[in-house]
């Protein structure tokens, strides 16, 4: 009978780790919250289709549904508490941090990309560990959510909300929390779906988000000078 013997050396040769559990733990977190929280916001959004019905139905009625969002918004505001915390008072989150700043080199890149995909030029940018497609995402998300945050406290507590803002800023911000959450989500499902899992060399599903590593030929082609391979 042959046993299969894992070979560590030849595991860490064939692939290089880039998302640690600690990281996957918070995309999971991630990933469930905002699909919880667009899913229960969806129903007031837009609360006159028969979706909507349907999806407050599966919920498990009004109340229920205004928990959920409550509930799910509650673990995504101490998910973003701890992630200022990791990248404020601890060296590993202070040195990722440094990696996802915007440069200059970010748009010189991106153009290269552009160039390569119109064939105006035959060379491939070498990339950074986070390329300008994952400080967009992280940007932009982040922004979103600080929004979705703010616009969701002054919303939740209503009543004192009204002591400070007249009327028509509750419901300018109500429209605010609405659309920003649909285009946070918008941003996860389809810009980041297709660039991690859909775009050619990741279809059907780029495993990293579960393994935290990814084939170290195929992440040395566009991070020569991250990886070390030329």
């Amino acid at each position: 009978m042959r046993v299969f013997e894992f070979d560590e050396d030849r595991e860490k040769e064939r692939y290089v780790e880039i998302m640690p559990v600690f990281f996957r733990v918070q995309h999971l977190i991630l990933m469930i919250t905002v699909g919880v929280l667009f899913l229960s916001g969806f129903t007031v959004l837009f609360h006159r289709t028969r979706a909507s019905e349907l999806l407050v139905a599966m919920e498990g009625g009004v109340e229920v549904r205004g928990l959920l969002h409550r509930s799910a918004a509650v673990v995504l505001l101490f998910l973003v508490l701890y992630h200022l915390y990791y990248i404020l008072f601890s060296r590993e989150g202070r040195e990722e941090f440094q990696k996802l700043k915007l440069q200059k080199k970010d748009i010189a890149d991106f153009i290269g990309v552009l160039r390569f995909s119109l064939r105006l030029s035959d060379v491939y940018p070498d990339l950074d560990r986070y390329s300008y497609k994952e400080k967009f995402q992280y940007w932009g998300v982040n922004t979103g959510l600080l929004i979705m945050i703010l616009s969701g406290f002054i919303l939740w507590f209503e009543t004192a909300s009204m002591l400070l803002f007249p009327k028509w800023v509750l419901d300018i911000v109500l429209i605010i929390h609405g659309y920003e959450g649909m285009i946070v989500f918008i941003i996860l499902l389809f810009w980041h779906l297709y660039n991690v899992h859909c775009s050619p060399g990741n279809f059907p599903m780029n495993r990293v988000w579960i393994t935290g590593k990814v084939d170290r030929e195929l992440y040395s082609r566009d991070r020569r000078g991250y990886t070390g391979k030329k």
